[in-house]
């Protein structure tokens, strides 16, 4: 068959026609017949065939000599095999190699023709890989890359890389070279853009053998995650902060992509990390702490924001400064007038250079200049009475100029004491309603009154401070007389009364009534005198009858007298004597509290008070400016979520201040009791006011809260390809800030950060799979979020198996050796050695078969004669 692919040189095979013809006794029979034409086909023809298995090959003649031989040439294993008239039929198994053409000859009278067919030899891709794609920055450069290991043949095989349901790459490899099986690599580059986050990108494989009956793909896929922080982050502080005053830091980043809670920030002041939460609204999130130190120079606050693989940085640079308070001093506060007043503004030795002190009161500048002092003296008057003074210091840094002040009031005494500025009706009756008005005057105004009837005592040294008053100035005791006609009871004249024998005694009974009554006393119609002392004698015992008398009626009582014996058991019951100021006395008594009368403040009303004679003191206050200290209002105060709290501060002072507090950068009042939540913390201003002055406090409040996990997350990716290293970060925020604890699978190679929030494995393998978890805890409670990992094992492609061809194979050609002949030798060129390949196996007729030359580069099979 000359001219045909793959089919031998038509001199040998004329050579191996004639080698058919020899006879079993050594001699050639050659055949005279005349040559014919005949055809010779194989099927099938083209055929595809999965590595390692089998296919039955079939081959036909038209040859009309029934005795036509042929065989099947191959380097393929043979196995099973049919024939019959003008056909026979082989079985290839095991079949190894990639690219085999297997030929079939017969040789019809002298003449060879032979066919050809072509096995091509396929194996699926043993693995296809998507390797992961990092976090990736909006508007960048990656490489999206495709492995496809170990597939055969490579020219049928065809890989696309999708997007959703778009197609971004297409390959294909019909001039690959190499008939084996090979590794396969496509990238395409991709950049990123915000629509392609959360979209799968699928690397769609397809082996197309389908003219043969046979299709393969593969489609594995990975998500796109793609961040973006377009702004640099702004930092808002004060540029210039006091030693040992607390400032909010906040740092805010705007356009976060894709979302702006996945946000995770670094805040840091003076090298040292600071506490701080972070809140979001919409693309924008925000982290806000506090800054403060307790020494004066220059910090440098930095903040960093991280969006995947993403990072921006800003930084502030802020100087702490020490400006303490100026000093107000009044040598005499209170002072009487035409006194020598000295007033003096002061600095402290620690404050800074360029500081200058002004002194002024409510009108005008009185003084200025540098530190560290400015003094006026004066001599006071009736109008500096309340007259308020201010020292104020200066410091200017930078643009910004500080100031700070102290105030303080000059009072001025005068010589004007209480009274009752209206004499009461001498001519009411008992139970009337009398009005007394209780006008009081001196400088300062007295802030409080207080009235109270003679026969109750001057308390003026024994108020509590309930009473808010702490300094009695002036007592004026004024008579009120109301008529009254007598009464007498037991408490002026005793009922019953004993007396011992031999003592002196006096008869007396005292009533009540305006004007005073005449008591008298009689016994058995004998008068008996009350205003005398006499020797008590037996006679002295019996029933005596008192009467007092007055021009608005009278009034009487039985006063029975037992007289005891000396050496008797007895008790002594004496009179009691005339009252005096701060003795008991009968009759309904109280006292109201009242300042100065005003529209606000109407008189006092004694209606239905009093009765007799009666007298009524004031007792007034100095009023005093607020004051406040650590124990009526803490600075510092730590508060649970979700309790009730109510921010209270009291205050010292006459009147007594009002002391409300306000947040900073609020408007409202902080009032009455609330629930707590996080927006509670912060500093609050309390302000103690009344008439004379204020006094503030600063109060931070720290709202303490339980933890909780914000991000549990896995970096590189998620996938944890073996050999690898991987973190698990997990951020939580509460207060106070929470301690990490982790349950990770027991290996050595896992080992945690120095504040326990991260996990770090290095070199991940078998170990490593299992489940990760955070725990998080404060004195408040816990929280615990969890992550699986599993690690996937990368199989590397075995290398080709090749093995040394020793041999080629020789089909359809018998030798026949005559005795005694030394051998005939013939060389045949072979494919399959060419290849240097494979074994010939079944070398018909032959006893030993080898491939000549040192190397793979061989061109033909001897055959030995033995």
């Amino acid at each position: 068959c000359p001219g045909t692919s793959g089919c031998p040189d038509p001199g040998v095979l004329r050579h191996l026609g004639a080698l058919l013809r020899l006879s079993t006794t050594g001699a050639f029979a050659i055949s005279g017949a005349a040559e014919q034409s005949f055809n010779v086909s194989l099927w099938p023809e083209d055929s595809v065939v999965e590595h390692g298995g089998s296919i039955w090959l079939n081959c036909s003649h038209t040859c009309r000599d029934p005795s036509a031989r042929g065989g099947l040439e191959t380097s393929l294993t043979k196995a099973q095999n049919k024939s019959g008239p003008g056909w026979m039929a082989q079985e290839l198994v095991d079949i190894q190699e990639w690219v085999s053409a297997p030929q079939c000859y017969f040789n019809c009278y002298g003449n060879v023709t032979c066919a050809v067919a072509h096995i091509t030899t396929y194996r699926p891709p043993e693995w296809v890989v998507l390797e992961p794609l990092p976090e990736m920055e909006l508007g960048q450069v990656y490489n999206l890359t495709c492995r496809v290991l170990n597939v055969a043949p490579v020219t049928h095989l065809s890989v696309t890389l999708r997007q959703g349901g778009r197609t971004l790459h297409t390959e294909t490899f019909q001039n690959h070279t190499g008939t084996g099986p090979d590794d396969v690599t496509v990238t395409h580059e991709i950049i990123p853009q915000r629509r392609d986050h959360g979209q799968e990108v699928t690397c769609h494989t397809a082996l197309d053998l389908r003219l043969q009956g046979q299709f393969f793909q593969n489609s594995p896929a990975v998500e796109l995650r793609v961040f973006d922080l377009p702004e640099e982050p702004q930092l808002l502080t004060s540029l210039y902060i006091e030693v040992g005053t607390r400032a909010p830091a906040r740092c805010r980043v705007a356009g976060v992509f894709p979302s702006a809670g996945e946000a995770r920030f670094t805040l840091s002041f003076g090298g040292e990390s600071l506490n701080f939460t972070v809140a979001t609204s919409g693309d924008t999130a925000t982290a806000q702490g506090e800054v403060w130190s307790q020494f004066p120079g220059q910090r440098e606050l930095n903040c960093t924001v991280t969006m995947g693989p993403v990072s921006r940085s800003a930084g502030q640079s802020v100087r702490i400064y020490r400006f303490p308070q100026p000093v107000l001093q009044i040598d005499q506060p209170q002072a009487l007038v035409n006194r020598n007043v000295s007033v003096t503004c002061s600095a402290p030795a620690s404050q800074p250079p360029g500081t200058t002190l002004q002194l002024r009161d409510s009108e005008r500048t009185l003084a200025s200049g540098p530190q560290p002092r400015l003094q006026l003296t004066l001599t006071t008057h009736k109008g500096d009475n309340g007259r308020q003074f201010t020292c104020e210091g200066n410091l200017t840094l930078g643009s910004h100029s500080l100031v700070k002040n102290m105030s303080a009031q000059l009072i001025v005494l005068c010589d004007s004491g209480p009274a009752l500025s209206e004499e009461p009706e001498t001519d009411a009756a008992r139970g009337e309603a009398v009005n007394l008005v209780c006008r009081a005057g001196g400088s300062p105004a007295p802030a409080v009154i207080r009235a109270f009837r003679r026969s109750e005592g001057v308390p003026g040294i024994s108020l509590s401070p309930s009473d808010g008053c702490f300094n009695p100035s002036h007592t004026s005791l004024i008579l009120l007389s109301v008529p009254d006609q007598p009464t007498l009871d037991e408490s002026g004249c005793p009922s019953h009364r004993t007396w011992l024998e031999g003592t002196l005694q006096q008869l007396a009974c005292e009533a009540d009534g305006n004007p005073t009554p005449e008591v008298s006393c009689s016994k058995d119609s004998q008068v008996y005198g009350t205003s005398g002392v006499q020797n008590v004698t037996r006679g002295h015992a019996g029933i005596y009858r008192c009467s007092a008398a007055n021009a608005h009626g009278t009034a009487g009582r039985n006063v029975t007298i037992h007289v005891e014996c000396e050496g008797r058991d007895h008790s002594r019951w004496g009179a009691e004597g005339p009252t005096e100021l701060g003795s008991p006395m009968t009759g309904a008594g109280g006292f109201r509290w009242g300042l100065p009368p005003s529209p606000s403040n109407p008189p006092l009303s004694a209606a239905g008070l009093f009765h007799g004679c009666d007298q009524w003191a004031l007792v007034l206050c100095l009023p005093d400016k607020p004051t406040m200290d650590e124990s009526s209002c803490p600075s510092t105060q730590a508060w649970l979520k979700g309790t009730l709290h109510t921010l209270a501060c009291e205050a010292d002072g006459i009147p007594v201040p009002r002391v409300p507090c306000t947040k900073e950068g609020a408007a409202d009042e902080f009032g009455g009791e609330r629930n707590v939540s996080r927006n509670d913390s912060g500093t609050y201003h309390c302000t103690a006011t009344n008439r004379l002055g204020s006094m503030s406090r600063r109060v931070t409040v720290q709202v303490e809260y339980r933890p909780i996990i914000l991000l549990l997350a896995v970096s590189p990716s998620d996938t944890v390809p073996r050999g690898t290293n991987f973190n698990i970060s997990c951020r939580a925020e509460g207060s106070p800030a929470p301690a990490y604890r982790w349950t990770v699978p027991p290996a050595p190679n896992v080992h945690c950060s120095a504040d326990n929030s991260t996990v770090s494995v290095a070199g991940a393998d078998r170990h490593n799979r299992g489940i990760y978890i955070c725990r998080v805890s404060n004195a408040h409670g816990q929280h615990l979020g969890q992550v699986r990992i599993q690690p996937h094992l990368r199989v590397p492609a075995p290398p080709p198996d090749h093995r040394l061809i020793i041999a080629a194979l020789i089909a359809g050609a018998a030798v026949l050796l005559l005795g005694g002949t030394a051998g005939l030798v013939y060389y045949l060129k072979s494919t399959a050695c060419r290849k240097g390949e494979y074994n010939v196996q079944d070398a018909e007729s032959s006893s030993k078969a080898t491939c000549l030359g040192p190397d793979s580069a061989v061109y033909g099979i001897q055959l030995t004669q033995t």
